[in-house]
C-alpha cells in the first residue's frame, strides 16, 4: 500500500519554500541597481573605494601607508572593516560603484539573516520568523544602509551577530565568546561602535551575572582585546581617532556644561521620537528615502507590544539586556551636534528594536492562543500593513528616490571629470574646489598608482599624474587659460566668462513616478576656446 502524506511533514515543507522564496527576493533586491539607486558615488565611498584598491594591489592606503588600521580621509579615519571588505573584492574585481556598494548589500543580507535566525530561536513560530524576515528587510534603515557603501553597514551586521548569539535559551560558553568576537570585530565597523561596544558589554556582563549564568565573562575577553588594539593605537597616533568628533561634539564650542546637558538630552529623545522612527526619519536624503521613517509602520504595535512583554518578562537576563541596549545605544550619536537626528550614527539601535519588536510579536501570538479567527484578523492586518507600506517604499525607492538623492550623492561628478579628462587630450584640467573633495572621485574613477612612502596630506602628485588641478575656478577664470584647457565646476560656481564653451553637463536621473520632476544641473565641463 502506498503510505499516506504526513499533513506535518507538507505543511513544514510549505513554510521552508515560503521563507526560501522571501529570501531570494530579498538577495534579489539587495543586488539589483546598487550604482543606479541612489545614484552617484559619494566621496566617503569614492575614499574608501580607492582605499580599498591601493591595498589590494599596493599594500598601501593613499597617503602610502602600509595597511593601516584606520584610514585618513578628509579631516577624519574611515573604519576598517569595510575597507578591507572592499579590497577583498577589487583585488580581482574592478572598481566600479557597485562593487563598492556590494558589501554593504552583503552585510544588509546578514542583518536580516541573523535577525530572522534570533526570532526562530527566541520563539520557535515560522510565522515570527517569516515575519521577522519580511520586516527586517523591508525596514528602512536597513534597506538605505544596504545600497550606500558607508562602514555604518558593518557594525549593524556584527551586532546582528552578536544578538543571535545571545538570544533565546541560556546562551553556552561557546555562544558567549563567539558573541565577544563578534562585539569585538564592531568596534572597528563604526565610529560609535568605540563607544556603544564598551556600554554594550557592560550591560551585558551585569545582566548574566546578575541571573548567576556561567560563562557570561568569555564575552568580555575578545571585547577587551580589542580595546586594547584600539588603545594602542589611539597612543601611537595621537588625536587621530578623536579630531573629527572634537568638531561636532555638543560641546565643541566650549558651552558651559548646563548647556551641553541640555543639548545632549534633546539629541537623545529625537532619537526615540515618532517623527524620527516612523513619519519623518533622518532628513538627510543619503540616509533616508524622505517618504517616511526609518522603521516601517506596521512595527510601531509590534514595539508597544514588546515594551509590555519586557515588564513581563524582566527577569530574564536577555530581556533586561535588550531594554539597556536599546536605552544606551543613542548615546554616542546624542553626543555630536550636527545633523541629529542622525541614521547611520544611531545605527546601532536597529538590530535591539527588531529584536523588542519579535518579543511583541510573541507575545501576541501568546496572548490570541486559542482563538483562532482573532489570531488570523491580526496577522492579517499586520501583513497586509507590512506588504502595502514594503510595495510603496521600494517602488518609490527605484522610481523617484534616484531623483531626490542625485544632489547628495555627487550624482554625476565622475562622469564630469571623465569627460573634462577625454576632451582636455594634453591640456590642463581644472577642478573646483567648490566640488566635493573632487580628487577622491578622480582617483576613484582613474586609479593613480598611490605614493611609494608616506604623503599625508597631499594628493598633489596623483592628480599631476592625471593633469589635472583643484582650483578656485575665479582664479583660472582671472588667468590666462590656453585654448584647449578644460574645467569642471558646481551649480554654486560663477559662471564662465567669454571664451569658455559648455561641453557637458551632468543631471540627476529623471522621476519615474513624475517625469515633470526638476532635473538640475549637478556638474558641469566647459572648454577654453578663446
Amino acid at each position: 500500500m502506498t503510505p499516506e502524506p504526513d499533513p506535518g511533514r507538507l505543511h513544514r515543507r510549505l513554510w521552508a519554500g515560503a521563507i526560501a522564496v522571501l529570501a531570494l527576493l530579498v538577495v534579489v533586491r539587495n543586488l539589483v541597481d546598487l550604482s543606479g539607486s541612489p545614484p552617484g558615488l559619494y566621496v566617503d565611498e569614492a575614499s574608501i573605494g580607492y582605499n580599498a584598491w591601493t591595498i589590494a594591489h599596493y599594500g598601501v592606503d593613499e597617503h602610502g601607508i602600509h595597511f593601516p588600521l584606520f584610514f585618513e580621509a578628509f579631516g577624519e579615519y574611515k573604519n576598517p572593516v569595510y575597507v578591507y571588505a572592499v579590497a577583498a573584492l577589487v583585488r580581482f574585481l574592478p572598481l566600479t560603484v557597485a562593487v563598492e556598494r556590494f558589501p554593504a548589500a552583503l552585510f544588509g543580507l546578514a542583518v536580516v539573516g541573523f535577525l530572522t535566525a534570533a526570532a526562530w530561536r527566541m520563539t520557535g513560530s515560522r510565522l515570527i520568523t517569516i515575519g521577522t524576515l519580511a520586516l527586517t528587510a523591508f525596514t528602512p534603515w536597513l534597506v538605505i544602509e544596504s545600497r550606500v557603501g558607508f562602514e555604518t553597514i558593518s557594525m549593524v551586521a556584527l551586532l546582528s551577530a552578536a544578538l543571535w548569539c545571545l538570544a533565546g535559551r541560556q546562551p553556552t560558553d561557546r555562544q558567549f565568546g563567539i558573541a565577544g568576537v563578534f562585539l569585538a570585530f564592531a568596534i572597528y565597523g563604526y565610529t560609535t561602535a568605540r563607544l556603544e561596544i564598551l556600554l554594550i558589554s557592560i550591560v551585558l556582563a551585569i545582566a548574566w551575572w546578575l541571573a548567576k549564568v556561567p560563562g557570561w565573562w568569555r564575552a568580555l575577553v575578545p571585547v577587551g582585546a580589542g580595546y586594547v588594539v584600539l588603545g594602542v593605537y589611539s597612543l601611537a597616533n595621537p588625536g587621530a581617532l578623536t579630531a573629527r568628533f572634537a568638531e561636532i561634539s555638543i560641546w565643541s564650542d566650549g558651552a558651559p556644561l548646563g548647556v551641553v546637558i541640555d543639548r545632549f538630552l534633546a539629541n537623545y529623545v529625537t532619537y526615540f521620537s515618532p517623527s524620527f522612527l516612523f513619519t519623518q526619519g533622518d532628513l538627510n536624503p543619503r540616509q533616508n528615502t524622505e517618504i517616511g521613517g526609518m522603521l516601517l509602520w506596521v512595527m510601531a504595535p509590534l514595539l508597544i507590544a514588546g515594551i509590555i512583554a519586557c515588564w513581563e518578562r524582566r527577569r530574564e537576563p536577555l530581556v533586561r539586556f535588550l531594554v539597556a541596549c536599546i536605552v544606551l545605544a543613542p548615546v554616542a550619536a546624542a553626543l555630536t551636534n550636527n545633523g541629529t537626528p542622525h541614521a547611520l550614527r544611531s545605527s546601532g539601535m536597529l538590530p535591539f528594536l527588531v529584536i523588542l519588536a519579535v518579543l511583541g510579536a510573541d507575545r501576541i501570538r501568546h496572548a490570541l492562543a486559542g482563538r483562532a479567527t482573532p489570531g488570523r484578523v491580526v496577522a492579517g492586518i499586520l501583513g497586509a500593513g507590512l506588504l502595502a507600506q514594503a510595495a510603496y517604499f521600494t517602488v518609490d525607492l527605484y522610481a523617484a528616490y534616484p531623483n531626490r538623492a542625485a544632489p547628495y550623492f555627487d550624482t554625476g561628478e565622475i562622469a564630469a571629470i571623465a569627460t573634462a579628462r577625454e576632451v582636455a587630450g594634453s591640456h590642463r584640467i581644472y577642478l573646483s574646489d567648490s566640488l566635493d573633495p573632487p580628487y577622491i572621485e578622480a582617483f576613484f574613477a582613474f586609479q593613480p598608482p598611490p605614493p611609494a612612502q608616506d604623503e599625508i596630506d597631499d594628493a598633489t602628485p596623483g592628480l599631476a599624474a592625471l593633469g589635472m588641478q583643484v582650483v578656485p575656478v575665479e582664479a583660472v577664470y582671472a588667468s590666462r587659460p590656453v585654448d584647449g584647457d578644460v574645467i569642471v565646476v558646481s551649480p554654486s560656481d560663477p559662471g564662465p566668462p567669454s571664451g569658455w564653451t559648455l561641453v557637458a553637463s551632468e543631471r540627476g536621473p529623471a522621476n519615474l513616478l513624475d517625469p515633470s520632476a526638476p532635473r538640475p544641473v549637478i556638474e558641469s565641463v566647459f572648454r577654453y576656446v578663446g
